[in-house]
Order: C-alpha cells, then structure tokens, then sequence
C-alpha cells in the first residue's frame, strides 16, 4: 500500500466518525491496534504504562540513543532516561468527543477546534528481543495526551501522523464498530510506517518553546468603534463596559500626523555595544501589544484608539488592516485557531519575526486581543472612515443622556446661579435640535454631558473685580 492510498483510508475512517483532515499537510502515518498492555485501562495485568512502538514503526520519531545503555559488554541503565524526548501532539476536538461518546470524563477543555500537548519518547532494548520506543512515560506527557489516552482501549486504534516536513504530530482514536463496520480497514495499516521522502529540520534550540498557536487562550476578541458627540461618555463606557480590573490596557490617540510606522514598526538605527551602527525593527504599539497577547494567552488584553478618525486610519493600519475580519465561529476542516483570532493571516517579516520568532509566520489577531476605538461625529476637518473599514468594527452609538452621570455633576449649579449642568445640557441641547432646519447634523452640535467637569462650573468669587472705595 501507498503511502496516498494509506492516507486516503485514514481520511475516509476519520470523516465516518466525524473528524476532517487535509490529507495533503502529512508526511509519515502510523497505526497500532492498542493491547491491554498499551492502555491505561485498570483492568491491566501489566504495571507497563507507555506503548510500545517497535520495528519500522519507530522511524516516525526523532529520538536520542545514548552508547553506554546500549552497550552489551556494560551496559549503564540510568543512561535510558538521561534524556526524554518530549515530542509535540495535536487533539482535535470532534475526536475526543467521538471517543468520549460514553461520557467516560477527559477533562480536556478545547477553546478551539484543537489543542497542543506532548508526549515522551525515549528508545529501549529488550533481552533476547529487538529495540522498541517507549511512546508516552506518563510522568513526562502533558494532561491533556493522558486523559486522550484513558479513552483508549484494548482493542482500539491509535492513528499517528506527522505534520509536513515539521516536527509536529496529530494523533487520533479510533474504536472498532463506533461510527465504522469492524475497524473501517485499519488493520491493513497496523504496524506499517508509511512516509514521503521529506526532510524535517529539529531546531534543539526550539524544542522546549511554548506553541501558543495552539495554546489554551481567551476567545471572543472584538473590534469595537464608540462613536457620539464630545463628552457624551464614550471613554466612561469603555473603562466601565469593556475593561476590568484583570484587563491588559494600552492606549493611544491618532492624529494627523501619525503614521503607519508609528503604529506598526518601523527600521530604525540602532547603536550597538561596538559603536557600531545597524539598523533593526523597532515595534509600534499594535506590534508590542499584538506580541504580549499571543505570548500570554489567558489574559484579556484591550488597544484602546482614542480619536480613530483624526488620523488617516485605513494608511495607518495599511496592510494589518486585513486583520481586522475576525473568526465568528468555528467550521470543520478550519485552521482550529479560536473564535475571535483574524480570519486570514498575512505576511510581513518583521513583525512575525518580532511577534513569533519566525520571519514566515503569519501574522493574526489573537483571540484574547480587542480594539477599542472611539470617534467624535461633530468634528470638522478630520479624516473620513470609508465603508470597507467601517464594517469591520462593531459601531455603538453612545447615546448622549445623563442615565450614567454621576449625581455630583448632573447636579452642580453653574457658577453663582441655581442652574444645575444637567438642567443647562439639556435645555440647550433642546434649542440646537430644534434649529435642525437652519444647522446641519445638528444632533451632532450638542453639549456632551461629560463635556465639563464639577471644578468647571464651581463659582470663583476671586474672579470678581473688588469694587473701588469712595471718597
């Protein structure tokens, strides 16, 4: 069997019990029909914890041999653990549903359609028998790989394929007769390795880095536009709606002259230790929040943009403005990142350099990151937001009423007179709409309610000029 006929079947097996695969984003497959001896299951007559992979079987994983466990004259067995492997392994969510169907408990909790866990692997002799890997020494596997393999069991088959020309692997359950007749021809495939000629380059350096593609993270990330007159509350709404006390915050304003270096990144000179002169990206503050928030997935972080519309927002955004199209739900067969993580990916070098370590990594939204923006509709000679990057945003109108004013400026009178701001607001706001006919947008010319402050209207006698004595 080929290796395309050997992947095809796997993809039909799968699609049957409800998972969807690419078949053209693998480059090895194995299949082993699980023994009592390779499960966790309680009934087991054996204290052997992890499966054994042996034969052709073992070439699908890198794994270290050290000479002196494996040598026969002295062998020294505290070399077999000195080093462990711990090898990258994907779950998909419909899969773990599918094994779990019995409601057998996994306590793997999915933000998305995937999740990233390890397994170990280390290489091992036997007596009078071949070498075999030791797949899975549980005390060195993540959780997750765990509770997926107390949903297996004997007589249950386990699907390995590694990801194209990357040391990543996806791993599957299948159960014979559940959603399949007998094992959907699996047996075929057990104990085979199946490869295409590729090479897979391991960066040792990279091998104890976090994925956060596939971390657990936040979902839900939004773009928000608040849009009303000046002091109709706008930034109030922001700090008592969307922030909270756990919330990551960074703010800044646009204006006329802000660029998309300034916000983005930009090349810049840098001075190094030799007095030497190089240049380097230097991240904007979308570059620096954007890489904070994919590096600390459990934690909400919020770019506020004070001001959106008095600078040039689509040229400051310029190409990241294809970021703004967020994910609003999860689909089979998608690229598993979460609900609220950009819908497409772009290419730019120097911030997946700066943001993932990767100059070919495509730069996304995480979904733990919102933007904020807010825009006042009365000014005049400020830049337009055209359709396109209008639509984009959830626009919210914030309503300029005194229903969230604190009492202590609804109620202040003005200066030296019994008129109290909210009773001036309103009645001017009253006379404006009422000129509509002869003032154009006129909703948009009225007095904000947060548009002063108490110290504003408080009466200062020294203001008074002292009247002149007579003679």
């Amino acid at each position: 069997m080929t290796f395309n006929e050997a992947i095809e079947r796997i993809q039909s097996v799968l699609a049957l019990i409800g998972t969807t695969i690419d078949k053209n984003v693998y480059d090895g497959i194995i299949v082993k029909k699980l023994e009592a001896s390779n499960t966790l299951d309680d009934g087991r007559t054996t204290n052997q914890t992890h499966i054994a992979i042996t034969g052709v079987q073992m070439d699908i994983f890198p794994y270290l041999r050290s000479d002196g466990y494996f040598n026969d004259s002295e062998s020294d067995a505290d070399l077999k653990k000195y080093f462990i492997t711990q090898v990258p392994m994907i779950l998909t969510k419909s899969n773990v549903e599918y094994l779990d169907r019995n409601s057998e408990g996994s306590n793997i909790s999915f933000t998305s359609d995937k999740k990233r866990s390890v397994t170990s692997v280390v290489r091992g002799k036997r007596r009078a028998q071949a070498d075999q890997i030791q797949v899975s020494l549980i005390n060195f596997d993540g959780e997750d790989f765990i509770a997926f393999r107390r949903l297996l069991h004997a007589g249950s088959y386990l699907i390995i394929l590694k990801k194209h020309q990357l040391f990543e692997y996806e791993c599957y359950g299948v159960i014979p007769n559940r959603g399949i007749d007998e094992d959907g021809g699996l047996q075929e495939l057990n104990n085979q390795f199946f490869k295409l000629a590729t090479n897979t380059r391991v960066n040792v350096e990279m091998l104890g880095e976090i994925d956060y593609d596939y971390a657990d993270r936040i979902t839900g990330g939004k773009n928000i536009l608040l849009y009303g007159v000046p002091g109709s509350g706008k930034s109030w709404t922001i700090e008592h709606e969307y922030c909270n006390e756990d919330s990551i915050v960074d703010r800044l304003v646009f204006h006329p002259d802000y660029t998309n270096a300034d916000f983005v990144g930009q090349i810049l000179p840098v001075v190094d230790e030799d007095k030497q002169v190089t240049y380097e990206f230097t991240p904007g503050p979308f570059t620096t929040i954007l890489s904070n928030a994919y590096r600390n997935p459990m934690s909400k972080y919020i770019l506020i943009i004070e001001e959106i519309n008095r600078g040039n927002a689509p040229a400051i955004f310029g190409e990241v403005f294809q970021l703004l199209d967020r994910k609003v739900e999860m689909q089979d067969g998608d690229d598993g990142f979460p609900v609220g993580t950009s819908e497409y990916g772009i290419t730019h070098k120097y911030m997946a350099e700066f943001i993932y370590g990767k100059p070919s990594h495509k730069v996304r939204i995480p979904s733990n990151l919102s933007i904020i923006g807010t825009m006042n509709t009365s000014d005049q000679n400020v830049f337009t937001l055209d359709t396109a990057f209008q639509r984009r945003w959830q626009m919210r109108l914030i309503e300029n009423n005194f229903d969230n004013v604190r009492p202590s400026l609804a109620d202040a009178e003005i200066l030296d007179t019994d008129v109290t701001w909210k009773r001036f607001c309103e009645t001017v706001n009253t006379i404006i709409v009422g000129n509509k006919a002869k003032m154009a947008s006129a909703e948009d010319k009225r007095l904000g309610v947060y548009f002063v402050h108490e110290n504003d209207l408080k009466f200062d006698s020294r203001a008074l000029l002292s009247t002149p004595e007579k003679k």
